[in-house]
C-alpha cells in the first residue's frame, strides 16, 4: 500500500492514547463474547480435547494428532480455575479472541500506520467467523493470537530491531505448542523477515542474534516436542498414529495421494468459501482501492516490505489447504489476518484526506459483521448446503446436544439402554454410563456424503450381546441419538418419539429378549434373534 502516514522505520514507542486503544479494542471483544459463549461442547474436537485434558494420549484422540500439546497443557491450568473443560475452554477462546484483536492492531500500527492498525482489529473483533470460533472450546482464536503476534514481532525483527529475533522465536515455538503446524505456514514468512534483518544489521551482526533465535527456537520446541512424542510411545509410533489419522482424510483430499479433480475442486470449495465468510464485508474496501488503482493503471508508490511480507505469510497456508487438505472452517485463522490487514489499509487509503467519512465506512463495515452474527439465520437461504457460523448455529448447537442428554438421562436407564449415534464422541463424553454404538455418516462435501461408512461392518446383537438387561416392562431400548440416522431404519415398527424442550423429538426402538437390533450395514433395525 503507498499512502504510509508513518514510518515504519520509527521507534516501536506507544503513547498513552494508542494504549488506551489497545485495552479498549481487548475489554470490547472479551465483553461482546461473553453474553453468546455455548454451553455445551461444538465440534468433535472439543470432546477430543476435554478428554486430553483428563489423559492425554494421541494414539487415541485425546486429542486428536498432531497432538496440540501446549493448548491441552494451558487449559489443565486454567481449569484450576473453573474445574469444566467446556467453561475453561471457551474462556481459553474468549481471551485469546481479545489478546488476537490487540495483535492485529499492533501489527497493522507497525507495519502501516495507527488507523490502518485500529481498522484491522475492529475488522476481526467483528468478523463473524472469528466471533464464533471466540464462544467455542476449540483451539483456533488462541492459534490465530500467536500466528499475529508472531508476524508483529517477525516485522519488527526485519526492521532491524534485534530485540525481537528471539522474542519471534519464543512467539514461533509457542505457536507450535499449540498447534504444530502453525510454524511451518510461518516459515516462508521467517525466512523472508530474517532476509530482511541481516540486511539491515549487517551479516556479522545479524547471524549472531539469528544463531541466539535458532537456539531458543529448538529449545522451546523441544520442550512441548519430546513429552508429545514420549506420550506416544516414542517418535515411530507417534509418526505411524500420524499418518493413519492422516490417511483417512487425504486418500480423498490431496492431489498427492490421487485424489485427483474431486479432491481439489473439494478444497477450494471449501477455503473459498470460509474464507469469504471470515473476511465478509471487509472484501468491499480492499476490492475497490484495487480496483481504483487499476484504473488509473499505477502500480508505482507501492510500498512493498510490507506487502510481501505479508503475501509470504499467507501463501504457504493458502497453498497447504489448496493442495492438501482443508478441514474446519477455523483453520482459515493462519492467514485470514493478513487479509483483514489488507482490506484495512485499502480503506484508510480509499479515504485517507477524509477522517469522517472514514470512521463511518468503518462502523457501517462493523454493523454489517454484527448484524451478520447476531441475526443471520444458521441456514439463510434454506436447506442444508449454505451454512453459516452465527449465534442461532451456537443456540442450535447446545440445544441439540442439550435437549437429548437431559431426555435420555431422565427416561432411559443406562442399564437397559443402548444409544445410536453418528455424534458417539459427545454421547460418550456426557453420558458415561450408556452403552454407545457407533453409526458414522459421511461428512458434506466429501465423496462418501450421507453414506454410512464402512457399511459393509454389520452388527447384530441380542440385548445380552449389547449388555443391557430387560427394564420390567421386558423390553431394552435403542436410541437413536441423530435423526438423520432414520434415514436409514428399515424397521416395519416405526419408532417411538418423546418430544424434546425446544421442538423435534427423540426417536427409539423397544426390543424384547428374543428380537436383535442390527446396524452398521447400511441400515438399522430390529430382527428375530436366531
Amino acid at each position: 500500500m503507498s499512502e504510509s502516514v508513518k514510518s515504519t522505520t520509527r521507534s516501536p514507542s506507544w503513547s498513552a492514547s494508542e494504549i488506551w486503544i489497545g485495552v479498549t479494542l481487548f475489554l470490547g471483544t472479551v465483553l461482546s463474547r461473553i453474553p453468546f459463549r455455548s454451553r455445551m461442547l461444538y465440534h468433535w474436537d472439543s470432546v477430543n480435547f476435554a478428554y486430553a485434558m483428563q489423559r492425554f494420549d494421541v494414539a487415541a484422540e485425546q486429542p486428536q494428532p498432531p497432538g496440540y500439546i501446549a493448548y491441552v497443557w494451558l487449559c489443565r491450568l486454567v481449569d484450576l480455575l473453573f474445574h469444566d473443560p467446556q467453561a475453561t475452554m471457551v474462556w481459553i477462546s474468549i481471551v485469546s479472541s481479545g489478546l488476537a484483536v490487540v495483535a492485529i492492531y499492533m501489527l497493522g500500527r507497525a507495519m502501516f500506520d495507527l488507523r490502518t492498525g485500529l481498522v484491522g482489529a475492529l475488522f476481526l473483533a467483528t468478523s463473524p467467523l472469528f466471533w464464533f470460533y471466540g464462544e467455542i472450546a476449540l483451539p483456533h482464536t488462541a492459534d490465530t493470537f500467536l500466528v499475529i503476534i508472531s508476524m508483529w514481532l517477525l516485522w519488527e525483527a526485519m526492521q532491524g530491531r534485534t530485540w525481537a529475533t528471539v522474542l519471534a522465536a519464543v512467539s514461533l515455538a509457542a505457536a507450535g505448542g499449540v498447534r504444530q503446524q502453525t510454524p511451518v505456514f510461518l516459515g516462508l514468512a521467517a525466512l523472508y523477515a530474517t532476509i530482511g534483518f541481516l540486511r539491515r544489521v549487517g551479516w556479522v551482526h545479524g547471524l549472531r542474534w539469528g544463531a541466539l533465535a535458532v537456539t531458543v527456537f529448538g529449545l522451546l520446541c523441544a520442550v512441548w516436542f519430546f513429552p508429545l512424542v514420549d506420550s506416544a510411545g516414542g517418535l515411530a509410533p507417534y509418526f505411524q498414529t500420524l499418518g493413519a489419522f492422516s490417511e483417512r482424510y487425504d486418500v480423498t483430499t490431496s492431489l498427492f495421494l490421487g485424489a485427483g479433480w474431486f479432491g481439489l475442486s473439494r478444497n477450494l470449495r471449501k477455503l473459498g468459501m470460509y474464507t469469504a465468510y471470515g473476511w465478509g464485508v471487509a472484501l468491499v474496501p480492499l476490492a475497490l482501492y484495487v480496483l481504483r488503482r487499476v484504473s488509473r493503471r499505477r502500480i508505482d508508490g507501492i510500498r512493498w516490505e510490507p506487502v510481501l511480507l505479508i503475501l509470504s505469510w499467507m501463501l504457504p497456508g493458502l497453498s497447504f489447504y489448496t493442495a492438501v487438505h482443508m478441514g474446519q472452517q477455523g483453520l482459515v485463522f493462519v492467514f485470514l489476518p493478513a487479509l483483514l490487514l489488507f482490506s484495512a489499509a485499502g480503506l484508510t487509503r480509499l479515504l485517507l484526506a477524509r477522517h469522517r467519512w472514514l470512521i463511518a465506512a468503518a462502523v457501517a463495515l462493523m454493523v454489517v459483521n454484527i448484524g451478520i452474527f447476531c441475526l443471520a439465520p444458521e441456514y439463510p437461504v434454506g436447506g442444508d448446503r449454505l451454512r453459516l457460523l452465527t449465534r442461532a448455529t451456537l443456540v442450535k448447537s447446545d440445544r441439540y446436544y442439550g435437549d437429548r442428554f437431559e431426555a435420555i438421562a431422565s427416561n432411559f436407564a443406562p442399564e437397559s439402554t443402548a444409544i445410536l449415534a453418528g455424534n458417539w464422541r459427545h454421547v460418550e463424553y456426557y453420558l458415561p454410563g450408556y452403552p454407545s454404538l457407533h453409526f458414522d455418516i459421511g461428512a458434506k462435501w466429501e465423496q462418501n456424503e450421507g453414506k454410512p461408512i464402512d457399511a459393509s461392518q454389520e452388527t447384530i446383537a441380542t440385548p445380552t450381546e449389547l449388555g443391557l438387561q430387560l427394564d420390567d416392562r421386558g423390553y431394552a431400548t435403542i436410541v437413536i441419538f441423530d435423526p438423520h440416522l432414520m434415514t436409514f431404519n428399515r424397521n416395519p415398527t416405526p419408532a417411538q418419539e418423546l418430544p424434546l424442550e425446544h421442538g423435534g423429538s427423540l426417536e427409539y426402538l423397544v426390543l424384547t429378549e428374543d428380537q436383535a437390533f442390527h446396524y452398521g450395514d447400511g441400515s438399522l433395525g430390529i430382527e428375530v434373534s436366531q
